[in-house]
């Protein structure tokens, strides 16, 4: 993001949010002083209506709580409940848009439950059905003269009941059946002096409930958060422009110097930057790099041609060294090496190891000239090692007039013992075809042996990729006590072999380090 943006956006979301926390603020106070005054005028609307509660019309009332079911509507007809459900009513139309319920609760024996004496709703209740009305679903059914309620789940009613002590709720609570929240009050009823109405057994004589919604707080809280949000709103806008102005004013010479730089970093050393003001810091600023720009041009020219030299050089010298390394060892050994690995050594539960030796050697170079015996053994194993290409065996040395092969190293393979024996019949054809072309007598013995080896690489100078086990050893002892022109297995080798290849039993021989084994010779494949 360019300097300019930043500076205005940081400009910006501080004087963003600086508003909007004023404005939230402001909402919050608001809010806690409205609901602060709500339930200041609740608890004097209920304090001055259970005061002016007429005593003796109640009592009656209480006198009849008893009566049952079917004496409910008479006694809500008769002239004590209308002229409580009178003051009731007085009470409410005094604030109609705040006053939710209210109602007048008489305790009993079990603290859990209360007894209804009069709801303001009742007698508007049975004149909305005798005309007929329909009411709403969640009015078809208010609480009557008498009935039960359960208190348990208001602890503050509950305790006015059994203290006969005025309650008042902290908190608004949302109404689901109505839509609104609302708060309550409980004021035991008293005499005009004040004092608790108590029944001849000292209980609480009735308990005026009062509850208020938080509509008329809302609608000013609405109007109140409209204000705020339209402030809120002038704010930003002016806080943008004031923002934008800012930081164009502030940053027009470092951008100035930051294009300079983006051209140079892109290699145009010959850009220099406009200094409007020498004297300010981002003028000194400028003054400085256009003469290390100065000195890093001169330098550049002189340099890049011998980098340019210099990297000639290591890529050759890498190439060759890849090359040499490849030369040597095994591509996936090669690049572990590569990058880094200083230990590699692997364990192949599987694999066939096969050595040949050339029959007769010593006596073949007393009678050779040294030119033709390199000759031939140059031609012999690198027709070898293309064998081993076209197999995908892997080569691992050879030692004078012996050549040692694996397959199933340095990647797996299920087909190791198939692929190592078509090897050895190609090895035999061609030594035989050369030593037809060239009229010499040389063959070849070889021995196979197939089971798990450890492979890894020894040394640091002029290291090899080499194999150890005792696998290693049955194949050269294999090589040993072979046949000349013939291919000597074990009988490990012929089992993975025997569905493809046929064999010729030669019976158990004395092998050397190995005791009595039952070995054959590979004849070809079958069919």
């Amino acid at each position: 993001m360019r300097l300019r943006r930043k500076i205005t956006a940081a400009f910006f979301l501080v004087s963003t949010l600086v508003a909007v926390l004023l404005a939230v603020v402001l909402y919050r106070f608001i809010e806690r002083q409205l609901a602060s005054e709500l339930r200041a005028r609740l608890r004097d609307m209920a304090q001055i209506a259970a005061a002016e509660v007429e005593v003796e019309p109640y009592q009656r009332l209480l006198a009849h709580l008893g009566d049952g079911s079917a004496a409910v509507p008479a006694l809500e007809a008769g002239a004590d409940y209308k002229e409580l459900s009178d003051h009731l009513n007085m009470v409410r139309r005094a604030e109609p848009s705040l006053v939710h319920f209210i109602y007048l609760l008489a305790p009993t024996g079990d603290p859990h439950t209360a007894k209804f004496v009069v709801d303001a709703d009742v007698l508007d209740f049975h004149a909305r059905l005798a005309r007929g009305e329909q009411l709403p679903h969640d009015q078809d059914k208010i609480s009557e003269f008498g009935d039960d309620y359960d208190v348990s789940e208001f602890p503050r009613l509950q305790q006015a009941l059994t203290d006969c002590t005025a309650q008042y709720e902290k908190d608004f609570v949302w109404d689901d059946d109505y839509g609104v929240a609302s708060v309550s009050a409980y004021v035991p009823l008293t005499d005009d002096n004040g004092t608790v109405l108590r029944g001849s057994d000292g209980t609480c004589l009735g308990v005026l409930g009062v509850d208020i919604t938080d509509a008329e707080m809302r609608a000013a809280l609405d109007e109140a958060g409209g204000l705020a949000l339209r402030i809120s709103i002038a704010v930003v806008i002016v806080a943008l422009l004031v923002s934008i102005a800012m930081g164009t004013v502030l940053t027009r010479s470092i951008l100035a110097l930051s294009n300079t730089v983006k051209r140079f970093a892109a290699k145009d050393f010959a850009a220099r930057t406009e200094v409007a003001h020498a004297h300010d810091e981002v003028g000194q600023l400028g003054t400085n790099f256009n003469a290390m720009a100065e000195t890093i041009q001169i330098h550049n020219e002189q340099l890049e041609d011998l980098v340019a030299q210099r990297t000639r050089e290591l890529a050759d010298e890498k190439a060759t060294s890849e090359r040499l390394l490849l030369n040597v060892l095994p591509a996936p050994i090669a690049g572990r090496l590569l990058k880094g690995e200083s230990l590699i050594v692997d364990r192949f539960d599987s694999v066939s190891v096969l050595f040949a030796d050339i029959v007769g050697f010593t006596k073949l170079s007393s009678h050779t000239s040294p030119e033709k015996l390199v000759t031939m053994l140059n031609d012999v194993f690198s027709a070898f090692d293309r064998l081993a290409e076209q197999h995908g065996l892997e080569k691992i040395k050879t030692i004078g007039d012996a050549y040692m092969v694996v397959a199933g190293v340095p990647v797996p393979s299920d087909t190791h013992a198939t692929a190592m024996a078509a090897m050895a019949l190609d090895m035999l054809d061609v030594v035989s075809a050369y030593a037809a072309k060239t009229e010499t007598e040389l063959s070849i013995r070889i021995g196979v042996h197939t089971g798990p080896v450890v492979a890894g690489v020894i040394g640091k100078n002029k290291f090899i990729y080499d194999l150890w086990g005792d696998t290693v050893n049955t194949a050269s002892r294999m090589e040993a006590h072979g046949v000349p022109g013939r291919v000597h297995v074990t009988e490990q080798m012929r089992a993975l072999l025997d569905a493809a290849f046929t064999f010729e039993d030669r019976g158990t021989i004395e092998v050397k380090g190995k005791g009595l084994m039952q070995t054959f010779l590979l004849m070809g494949r079958r069919g």
